[in-house]
């Protein structure tokens, strides 16, 4: 009986709310759940903002540590070309240190590796690319031969393509026996289609006469 009587006391109370009441009670529900969607969203945002900032700060470190890796690169080619340009002190006779369009190269003047018309190298030639070999530690480099315009007449190898091609291999041979990986010398033979002097001089055609050395990764 007691039980019944505080059920029905309860129902009471509850039917009894004013509809001014109920109104109220309504809009601060309808106010509590508008705040906590606000806060939600707020959330998102934050979150969303939070990943930005991360890629942001990702991507600058990555910039900053671009930028270390180009000054110590420009450091590098500078030491260089202190050692083999063509006004330094120590420069190695017939090697000059060029820029070219993929990025620098060692010219070696081509009586410096070979005889005439040969693509064995000389002693003087060995000699030579073993100092530059020590320039060359850990870089990817892709050897180009390279000759002047004159047609070849007594020699076996038939065209300058052919020759400039076999002398390129022989240096990236020697290269590759001093210590560079070999899947990181490549070799490339021009002819006399890629002349450093566009003149038929013979300064020129000596001049053409070459093997380049690019590094691809200074």
């Amino acid at each position: 009986m007691k039980h019944t009587m505080m059920i029905a006391a309860l129902m009471c109370a509850a039917a009894c709310v004013s509809p001014e009441a109920h109104r109220k009670l309504q809009g601060e529900n309808d106010a509590l759940k508008a705040h906590i969607a606000n806060l939600a969203e707020q959330h998102r945002a934050l979150a969303s903002r939070a990943g930005t900032l991360e890629s942001e700060n990702q991507e600058l470190g990555a910039r900053a540590a671009d930028a270390a890796w180009i000054e110590d690169q420009k450091k590098k080619i500078a030491d260089l070309l202190k050692q083999y340009g063509s006004d330094s002190p120590t420069q190695v006779p017939g090697v000059e240190l060029v820029p070219t369009k993929e990025g620098y190269a060692f010219r070696v003047a081509g009586e410096v590796l070979f005889a005439p018309g040969q693509t064995t190298l000389s002693e003087g030639g060995k000699r030579t690319l073993a100092e530059v070999a020590k320039s060359l530690r850990g870089r990817l480099v892709r050897v180009e031969g390279h000759t002047d315009d004159t047609p070849i007449r007594r020699s076996r190898w038939g065209t300058n393509l052919r020759l400039s091609s076999e002398r390129a291999l022989s240096v990236a041979d020697f290269l590759i026996s001093s210590g560079l990986p070999a899947d990181k010398v490549g070799v490339a033979g021009y002819g006399e289609y890629r002349p450093a002097v566009a003149d038929t001089t013979d300064v020129a055609r000596k001049t053409n006469r070459r093997v380049e050395i690019l590094m691809l990764n200074p």
